[in-house]
C-alpha cells in the first residue's frame, strides 16, 4: 500500500468511528475505540511507508562510490564486525 492509500483509510475508519453511535446506536464504546485504534495504526504505517520512501530516495540520489561485489566478498562475510570486535577486544585488555 501507498501512503496516501494509509491516510484514505485512516480516514474512513475515523469517520466510522464517529458515526457508529448514529449507525448502530446499540453498539458499544469498544467498536469505536477498536475503530480509533485501527485508526491510528493506519496513520503509523503511513508515517513508516513515508520515511522508508524518504530513505530510499535518499539512497537513490547518493552518488558517493559504492563497494563492488568482489571487494564485499574480498571482505569477508563479517569483515568490519571482526574489524570492531578485534578493536574492542584490544581496548579492553
Amino acid at each position: 500500500m501507498n501512503g496516501t492509500t494509509h491516510y484514505e483509510n485512516a480516514n474512513f475508519l475515523r469517520e466510522l468511528a464517529e458515526n457508529l453511535p448514529r449507525i448502530l446506536p446499540e453498539s458499544s464504546t469498544d467498536k469505536s475505540a477498536l475503530l480509533q485504534l485501527l485508526t491510528n495504526e493506519e496513520l503509523a504505517w503511513a508515517v513508516y511507508d513515508e520515511q522508508v520512501r524518504a530513505k530510499v530516495a535518499a539512497a537513490r540520489a547518493d552518488k558517493r562510490p559504492g563497494m563492488s561485489i568482489a571487494q564485499l566478498r574480498q571482505q569477508g562475510p563479517a569483515g568490519a564486525f571482526e574489524q570492531k570486535l578485534t578493536v574492542s577486544t584490544a581496548d579492553k585488555e
